[in-house]
Order: structure tokens, then sequence, then C-alpha cells
């Protein structure tokens, strides 16, 4: 790390890179996660539907594959709470 803004530019450029990217993985994880919810939803007013018992498999498979890449996003605990809550006690 420099000791001038302008000597860690590069080292700048690569978080804001991945911060990018990050950001494009919560997006689709967050349409997928609506799709599946709307999927669901018609399945239980069509139980019989094959098309849609497909779309939930595949839907659920996407959901699990970005769950695997990033890991917090399906924590029950956000990680901002563990690190900038109170401990508790």
């Amino acid at each position: 790390m420099g000791m001038w803004l302008y000597d860690d530019v590069k080292e700048m450029q690569d978080f804001q890179t991945l911060r990018e990217e990050i950001k494009r993985l919560e997006k689709e994880y967050l349409d997928l996660r609506i799709q599946l919810r709307d999927t669901e939803a018609e399945l239980r007013s069509d139980p019989d539907s094959e098309y849609l018992q497909a779309k939930v498999t595949y839907l659920n498979k996407r959901v699990k594959n970005i769950e695997k890449k990033g890991p917090r996003l399906a924590d029950d605990h956000p990680l901002e709470i563990a690190l900038f809550a109170p401990p508790h006690g």
C-alpha cells in the first residue's frame, strides 16, 4: 500500500472490478429468487404443470450455483451485521 492516493490506483481499479462483479452476482441472485418465488406461486395454482415443475427445478439449480459462488448471499444474517453491529451481551 502506497503512501499517496495515486500510488494505489492499480489496487483501486482491482477493487472496483471486484465490486462490479459482486454487484452483478447479487443482481442475478435477486432476479432468480424473484422468478423462483413467482414460479412457485404459479405452480401452487397449477400443480400438474410439468413446465412449471421443470422451471422450478432449473431455477433452484441456478440459485444453488450462485450460492456456491457467493455463500454470504444465503446467510441467515448479513455479514455487515457481524462487522459493524455492537457485540451482544
